[in-house]
């Protein structure tokens, strides 16, 4: 090997552990707001289950005293543009739903506006949007309901988008909705029966991007700080609620002193919002039991578009919800007036009903709740809210009708003492012997409603007396996401994909043909094991019409054939890949592209246009994304990054074999043809993938952040330009050779002479 190649080979080694090295500086620079530069102190012990505070002993009755009610709703919406749902919705859930469930407390969960503009690509606050939003929680007075605590919302990712700062003048939160602070808030009820906590942490990016960026959230150190001490407000609770608009499979969690495992096990559910029900039924029930930390995650469906709301009871410290759909003429509902959209009366709506003993099987805390109860109870208990008088309640258990009659033991009761703000409690009881159903097996609880209007209710709830959740089955519609760790997994299949792409695609065959001492006798002898390997495909395939016919013998020829087939693809596409190494005006751009993406931004743009001067121009590297003088470590970069990786690794499997003769592939047969890879089909499809997944994200960035985007788009605008180019030289702009043209490959004869001489 020459000096010249020896000294190439260790520069190339030595560049890319130098960039490598300074990827990883930035991956830790990118990560560090994450973390508290403070030594954690030693472990806290894991907290005593929340009910605990009650008595042991506390029988269930048909009382209806220590009964706690909330509703929880998500993703509003309030749109200037979009003439359905949104707004329409939440003015009937505000006008029929709040007035008919009457609850202690509402709470909201972020993306109270769209923030969008007509074409719904560019982000931008929208001051009308909050105004409306504002004003229809004045005219339905749920702001001044039991002195301000009531109500209360917090920001999703649409309130934030193209928010500077907290204290920026577009950030219309701040102003004109009902908790008005950006980070959070906690909230504590000291009720007769106990205490419960409402924790809300705000997993918004500290500097709110335009979109399409802002998907994700995260915590850094700094609002973990803020949530562990709310959380340590909290404790001695009988339940805590730990509200977040994004699920925690869509965050990054920082660290302040306590990691985010163990703040999680001191709450019993984790309400959230912000993936609409996805599409296609996937996120038709997105809720995970946390097993090993101990409590639910329970995202709710969108007000927006399926005008969804969710009623939680707790009922003797055992937390029972359900999913009620508004009774619209259409879901969603048609909304002409936009913004103007009002409820000008409530709407007829079905009973809502609600099992709270014994409990739904499928959504224990056994960390949290006093379980025993159930066994001991004396009372189904349900509650029922109607719009008119009930005219029958009829209970059935595993399909047999129930001996006792339901009664009617609820009542209102006002906050505070005096006023006219009241609490409804619509509490149906039937007595029952839990002995009778304590065998191990799952039950079925069946309790339907009619009231005086004809209108009917119905719930239907598994129960035993385990202390373990029954499986809800739900990885297809939702579960499978919401146990994901996507922080994981982004980093781990980007960053090892990049590192596959860089040793097996470029520097590996690119040694390898430095080390080479005969570059043509190397690919001569390629050329004859390709031949040989094609040769045995087709005697295996001509085997098929002669083999015996037995089962066995046809599974085994089947075997033989793709493992010759797998074996011939994986060695021809090496071949490529060295034959790609040797040409140097395109395995070096390719090269500083693969090396660029760990070190360089993907883009540079206006991530902020409403940020003042430069403040709002930031760099999206791989690792996060860098805006003013400081790091924001969103997921969402590396979803940049992993289309830039993935579009770059399927040119580098495609160049290869495009450049390199076909005949190093396949021996030609009859007359003169081009291969099916190199088809006009093939090019043209290749150019559209080129077009689709690099061309319209590069349209999509200016548009939305500007045409410096194209000029400092390394990772995005740069690599869609070099790939057309490579594809016009490669599979345009020379001719494509036929199966019968060698170009730098010797025929098997010459290489032969060569070898005896």
């Amino acid at each position: 090997m020459s000096r010249h190649r020896i000294a190439n080979t260790a520069g190339l080694a030595l560049a890319t552990l130098l960039c490598w090295l300074y990827g990883l500086h930035l991956y830790r620079a990118a990560n560090a707001p994450l973390y508290s530069p403070a030594p954690p102190p030693a472990p806290h012990a894991r907290p005593e289950p929340q009910a605990a505070g009650l008595a042991p002993d506390l029988r269930i009755g048909d009382s209806s005293d220590r009964v706690l009610t909330f509703v929880h709703a998500t993703d509003v919406h309030v749109s200037k543009y979009v003439a359905w749902g949104g707004l329409a919705h939440f003015q009937h859930f505000l006008r029929t739903a709040v007035p008919l469930i009457a609850p202690r407390l509402v709470l909201v969960t972020g993306d109270l506006t769209d923030g969008k503009d007509r074409q719904k690509l560019v982000s931008q606050q929208q001051p009308d949007e909050w105004r409306a939003y504002r004003r229809a929680l004045d005219e339905s007075g749920v702001l001044q309901r039991f002195n301000g605590t009531f109500y209360r919302d917090q920001r999703g990712n649409h309130d934030c988008f193209n928010v500077f700062a907290a204290d920026a003048r577009t950030n219309y939160y701040a102003t004109h909705s009902a908790s008005r602070d950006s980070s959070g808030y906690a909230l504590r009820l000291d009720e007769p029966y106990g205490a419960y906590a409402f924790v809300a942490s705000d997993g918004c990016p500290r500097h709110g991007f335009a979109r399409p960026l802002n998907f994700f959230g995260y915590l850094d150190a700094r609002d973990m700080r803020a949530l562990e001490q709310r959380l340590d407000g909290a404790r001695g609770a009988n339940h805590t609620f730990w509200l977040n608009h994004y699920p925690a499979s869509t965050m990054v969690y920082g660290r302040h002193r306590r990691a985010f495992a163990e703040l999680a096990r001191q709450v019993s559910v984790v309400l959230c919002g912000h993936l609409h029900q996805l599409a296609g039924g996937l996120g038709a029930q997105l809720q995970a039991y946390r097993e090993r930390l101990g409590f639910w995650e329970l995202e709710l469906g969108d007000m927006k578009e399926h005008a969804v709301y969710r009623v939680y009871a707790v009922d003797h410290d055992l937390v029972s919800f359900v999913d009620v759909t508004l009774p619209l003429p259409a879901v969603p509902l048609p909304n002409p007036r936009l913004l103007d959209a009002r409820a000008d009366a409530p709407l007829p709506h079905p009973p809502v009903v609600l099992v709270t003993n014994p409990k739904d099987a499928r959504y224990l805390l056994p960390a949290h709740e006093p379980l025993h109860r159930m066994r001991h109870s004396a009372f189904i208990r349900a509650l029922v809210w109607t719009d008119q008088p009930v005219a029958r309640v009829d209970i059935t258990i595993d399909g047999l009708p129930h001996p006792h009659a339901a009664v009617f033991r609820g009542g209102e009761r006002a906050i505070p003492p005096g006023s006219n703000d009241t609490v409804k409690t619509p509490l149906w009881v039937a007595p029952w012997d839990p002995a009778r159903y304590d065998d191990g097996r799952v039950h079925q609880l069946h309790v339907s409603v009619v009231d005086a209007a004809g209108k009917r209710g119905a719930a239907t709830v598994p129960f035993s007396f385990a202390r373990q959740p029954l499986p809800l089955h739900n990885g297809a519609r939702g579960g499978w996401i919401m146990r994901q760790d996507f922080a994981a997994l982004f980093r781990v299949s980007g960053l090892g994909s990049y590192v596959l792409m860089v040793l097996l695609l470029l520097v590996a065959p690119r040694v390898h043909f430095a080390v080479l001492p005969n570059f043509e006798a190397w690919i001569a002898a390629r050329l004859m094991l390709h031949h040989k390997d094609q040769a045995e495909l087709r005697h295996l395939w001509a085997s098929r019409a002669r083999s015996p016919g037995g089962a066995v013998a046809r599974a085994k020829l089947l075997l033989a054939m793709l493992a010759a087939r797998a074996r011939f693809l994986v060695w021809t596409q090496y071949t490529a890949q060295v034959y790609f190494a040797s040409v140097p005006w395109l395995f070096w751009p390719a090269y500083l592209f693969a090396m660029g993406l760990s070190v360089l931004p993907l883009f540079t743009g206006r991530l902020i246009p409403s940020a003042p001067g430069s403040d709002g121009v930031g760099s999206v590297y791989t690792y996060g994304i860098y805006i003013a003088g400081e790091w924001a470590p969103l997921l969402d970069s590396y979803t940049y990054a992993l289309a830039s990786i993935i579009s770059l690794a399927v040119l580098l499997l495609y160049l290869p074999v495009a450049v390199t003769p076909p005949k190093l592939f396949c021996a030609p047969r009859g007359r003169a043809r081009r291969p099916w890879y190199r088809s006009v089909a093939v090019r043209v499809c290749m150019l559209v993938f080129v077009l689709v997944y690099l061309g319209v994200p590069v349209l999509t960035s200016v548009y939305t952040y500007g045409w410096l985007t194209v000029a400092l788009g390394y990772g995005k605008a740069w690599l869609f330009v070099a790939a057309l180019l490579a594809l016009y030289a490669v599979d345009w702009r020379y001719p494509v050779p036929l199966s019968s043209e060698y170009s730098r490959v010797p025929s098997p004869a010459s290489s032969a002479s060569e070898t005896s001489d």
